[in-house]
């Protein structure tokens, strides 16, 4: 398969995107949580956090932000840059598993973790504060790899199509 400029040109824009929600999912992260070590998110922090409006916007605006760049980057980022490659992409879990060998990504069952957040953080109400204080941490440290996983992605498109 021959790359194009169009390919590359797909990738380049897609890469400026997913910076701007690795921005606004980095920004909104540090707002919602501020400075609460992880073991203080616990059921008692999400009844306190939850009990006003601004909570509520905060956590709604987590959720989207986690949810949106996770998908620009499963179901638009990875697939172009494959193509962009020389490759095929699959279905996403097969891109998935290519991510993690050729070092995007550390493990594809941490993203189907993420997928399974996602939509219990965008998707449900939950009722539980102690589970929606579990969901958060995760969601939380896989911010962490959603970013290193957009920069390995740019450094890779760096490297080979500039």
């Amino acid at each position: 398969m021959r790359t194009t400029d169009s390919d590359v040109r797909r990738v380049t824009q897609l890469l400026d995107l997913v910076e701007r929600e690795d921005e606004h999912l980095r920004g909104v992260q540090a707002r919602f949580f501020g400075t609460v070590p992880e073991q203080g998110v616990d059921g008692e922090w999400v009844t306190r956090t939850l009990s006003n409006p601004e909570g509520i916007d905060r956590l709604e605006s987590f959720g989207a932000k986690f949810g949106r760049m996770q998908d620009t980057v499963v179901d638009k980022l990875l697939p172009a840059l494959l193509t962009a490659a020389g490759e095929h992409p699959g279905a996403a879990i097969d891109n998935l598993n290519r991510a993690e060998r050729l070092g995007f990504i550390n493990a594809a069952d941490d993203w189907l973790i993420m997928r399974r957040l996602r939509n219990r953080l965008v998707h449900e109400y939950m009722t539980d504060p102690s589970a929606m204080a579990s969901a958060l941490r995760q969601a939380r440290a896989l911010t962490g790899e959603l970013h290193s996983a957009f920069i390995a992605m740019r450094d890779f498109a760096s490297s080979h199509f500039s």
